[in-house]
């Protein structure tokens, strides 16, 4: 295959990849506003749902350990796309699921599958654009609030209809095959780095551990508030409708700080922006502990606005800093999988057995961690900068 064939101006997939980012958004914003009618649906209580929450966590891991390992060997597209289209079939099948085990089985697959298809946009657009990601990653990571933001109102109008979630999950089925589709039409880029993979030694054990708890933190700050935050409205007096209006409020702030992302990626401005939206994060969580219902939608907004860019910063921080390869996206993203595994659980059971108290309380403890990780990544970093630049 020639280099101009190959060249990663004329692969153009990174468009494709916007559209994976728009219809995983989807699919993961209807989990939260559905959970309640998944519960109904195989005839348990809300705290023993949250095994699919586990199973689905689980599956994620897996699918950033085992599978997503096929970039660094040249699969490319074909595996993003292939994984497409197992998640668009786990999520066609769910309404017909009647057994919590069956339920969790599908997300399971699911998380497997979406993980898979996320360590392959995140490291695929680094390879193609390099130099010039920073902007489109964040615009590619916006898309994810722009699919995230409809969800709750298709959850509600399929409850409306029907009773049950089942329009919403073959509507987001049937968009995330077309995507699978898009995606398995364009060429992959190839790895620009691959001749010296082998003797990549750029990024030390110590910075991977503090890079892990970076995204730990930050997938449960994410997670846990848009899983819950629709049960924690109807448990302080929201209606249904209300809790879902809640619930997008909470995706139109994050959407607004995704685009904002686009233009933080330009100024260089990446870690002020994450300490400065962690300690939002805390603040809104003040206001949520000490009960102040009547300001709920601000909150929902403020604190979408502040999370949003957190993660694609970070990430290009990383990318800016290190050889990115599949192994290494893996093992980030593998990071927010074991996050979304056991700390939304873990939450759910606090807010179901212990008090809608505790919400804001865990929340604030996971934006406290961002804050305390991001100061010691950037510290770290430095650090070693410096020493690189006397060395040489």
């Amino acid at each position: 295959m020639s280099a101009v064939a190959e060249s990663p101006q004329n692969t153009r997939s990174h468009r494709a990849y916007f559209g994976v980012f728009l219809v995983v958004g989807l699919s993961f914003g209807l989990v939260g506003p559905s959970i309640s009618l998944l519960a109904d649906q195989v005839g348990v209580d809300l705290a023993s749902i949250g095994l699919v929450l586990v199973t689905y966590g689980f599956g994620y891991v897996i699918g950033t350990q085992i599978f997503a390992r096929g970039y660094d060997r040249g699969m490319g597209n074909r595996l993003i796309g292939s994984a497409l289209l197992i998640s668009a079939g786990c999520f066609a099948l769910v309404p017909f699921v009647s057994a919590r085990l069956v339920l969790a089985l599908m997300f399971l697959l699911f998380g497997a599958a979406v993980s898979t298809s996320d360590v392959g946009c995140n490291t695929l657009i680094v390879w193609e654009l390099r130099d010039r990601v920073g902007p489109r990653l964040a615009l590619m990571h916006t898309m994810f609030g722009v699919g995230a933001i409809v969800s709750p109102l298709i959850v509600r109008a399929s409850d409306a209809i029907r009773g049950d979630a089942a329009i919403a999950y073959w509507f987001s089925a049937s968009a995330i095959a077309t995507v699978a589709v898009i995606v398995l039409a364009h060429r992959a880029p190839v790895d620009p780095h691959l001749e010296k993979r082998e003797n990549e030694t750029d990024i030390s054990k110590k910075q991977i551990a503090l890079i892990v708890m970076f995204f730990l933190a930050y997938v449960a700050l994410e997670v846990v508030f848009v899983t819950w935050i629709y049960t924690y409205g109807v448990k302080t007096g929201l209606s249904k409708t209300e809790a879902a209006i809640l619930t997008s409020t909470y995706w139109i702030g994050f959407m607004l700080g995704r685009f904002a992302t686009v233009f933080l990626a330009r100024k260089s401005h990446g870690i002020l922006a994450i300490q400065i939206g962690a300690l939002l994060n805390i603040a809104t969580c003040v206001l949520l502990y000490l009960r102040f219902d009547s300001l709920l939608l601000p909150c929902a907004l403020i604190y979408g606005i502040a999370a949003a860019p957190q993660f694609p910063l970070m990430f290009g921080f990383i990318g800016n800093r290190t050889s990115l390869s599949g192994k290494m996206t893996a093992r980030i993203v593998g990071t927010a999988g074991i996050s979304s595994t056991t700390l939304p659980w873990l939450a759910g059971q606090f807010l179901e057995r212990v008090g809608v108290w505790t919400f804001p309380v865990f929340l604030a403890a996971t934006a406290a961690t961002v804050f305390i990780a991001t100061k010691l990544i950037t510290n770290s970093f430095g650090i070693s900068e410096h020493v690189s630049k006397r060395l040489s």
